[in-house]
Formats: C-alpha cells, sequence, structure tokens
C-alpha cells in the first residue's frame, strides 16, 4: 500500500517518509546487530597500542553492548584472560576499575605469558550497563622490538565467566572477546644501529 500510493503526482510528496521509512529499518538492523563484548583500549586509541623498548603503555578491558537485563540490575561479574608474546612484552598484575573494587568477589592470575582477572558485584544489587564500561587496566612494558598479538579470552577456560545479575550468559562464544596488538618500537639508537649495518652489507655487495 505504501508504494501504491506513491504514484503519479503524489510519488514527490512520498520521497520524504519513504526515505526515512528506510531509515528506520537500517537503523533497527543495526541495533539488532549489537552484541556484548570486551575490548581492549590504548588511551582512547583502540585496541592496537605501542611503546618503546624499556617503556611501559596502560590497556584497559571494556565491556561494549551490555544489556540490563530481565531485572535492569545489569552486569552482574566478568573474567577475562589477556594473553601476549613474553619474548616482547611482560605485563603488571590486572588492577579492578572503581566499578568491582571491593564490591564482590575477585580472583586474579599471572604468568610469563598471560595475566587475567575475575570479579563480580556480589555484595550490590546491580550493575553497569550500556558500553564504555572499564573492568580492569594493566601496564605492559616492552622489552624487545616487535608486534606482540593481544588476546582476550575466558578467564576459567569456558562461557559463565561475563554474565548479567539476571544470570544471563554474555560469553557463550569467543567472539565476545575482541583482541588486539601492541607494537614495541625499537630505540633510536638501535635502529641506528640496524640501518647502519644495513648500508654497510649493501656497500660491501656493490664493492664486490
Amino acid at each position: 500500500m505504501l508504494f501504491r500510493s506513491c504514484s503519479g503526482s503524489r510519488r514527490s510528496a512520498c520521497v520524504l517518509p519513504l526515505m526515512m521509512f528506510v531509515a528506520g529499518l537500517v537503523a533497527l538492523a543495526g541495533s539488532a546487530h549489537a552484541a556484548p563484548n570486551l575490548t581492549l583500549e590504548f588511551s582512547g586509541s583502540g585496541p592496537l597500542g605501542s611503546t618503546g623498548v624499556g617503556g611501559s603503555v596502560t590497556v584497559s578491558i571494556i565491556a561494549n553492548e551490555i544489556p540490563v537485563g530481565t531485572d535492569s540490575a545489569g552486569l552482574f561479574g566478568f573474567g577475562f584472560d589477556l594473553t601476549f608474546d613474553p619474548s616482547l612484552v611482560s605485563a603488571s598484575p590486572a588492577t579492578p576499575g572503581p566499578l568491582w573494587a571491593l564490591s564482590g568477589f575477585s580472583d586474579s592470575s599471572s604468568t610469563a605469558s598471560s595475566v587475567g582477572m575475575s570479579a563480580n558485584r556480589f555484595f550490590q544489587v546491580s550493575g553497569p550497563s550500556g558500553s564504555g564500561i572499564l573492568l580492569a587496566t594493566i601496564d605492559l612494558l616492552g622489552h624487545s622490538a616487535g608486534v606482540s598479538p593481544l588476546q582476550l579470552s575466558w578467564y576459567t577456560g569456558g562461557p559463565g565467566d561475563n554474565s548479567l545479575f539476571d544470570s544471563t550468559v554474555l560469553d557463550g562464544s569467543a567472539s565476545f572477546f575482541v583482541g588486539g596488538s601492541l607494537e614495541v618500537i625499537p630505540e633510536p639508537s638501535s635502529a641506528l644501529l640496524i640501518g647502519l649495518g644495513l648500508a654497510g652489507l649493501t656497500h660491501g655487495r656493490r664493492k664486490r
């Protein structure tokens, strides 16, 4: 009926309503695909960070698209494990965000190649919802030049670490976790020495 009425002299008058209708469908489709997730954030620059050899940088673990749940109480607890290349990077223990400090039970782990944390709001009646929720921060220290993948996964090894107060499990799929990387940049002196070495090799080959 919508398209039949937009004919003849009335067609131009129907263009704007039709465009609004299509825009509404696009908006609904976009919101339908928004899914809860855990991501990495380097000081507002997204999941791709950088630091120099001997330098450090802080990465935040952020929860996004968290629903309020059937009881409107939001996020009850979270858990994650962050792995990295220990030949390039080391990490401090995770520090919980303000919403999770002394609000319930927590646990943490740290190895040469990973650091993790689990916490909940057991002593509270509600938790946060929406996006940009700070769960924890970790300081990463660069040791050798290169790019280290940063991979997020379950703290306990399977679904259930991240859930709402109404017991809805958010991390039923590995796609819940969105990783990133950290580039460790050589010191200027090291880069210069490497450049001089390559130049020397090229010059030697030309003389031969």
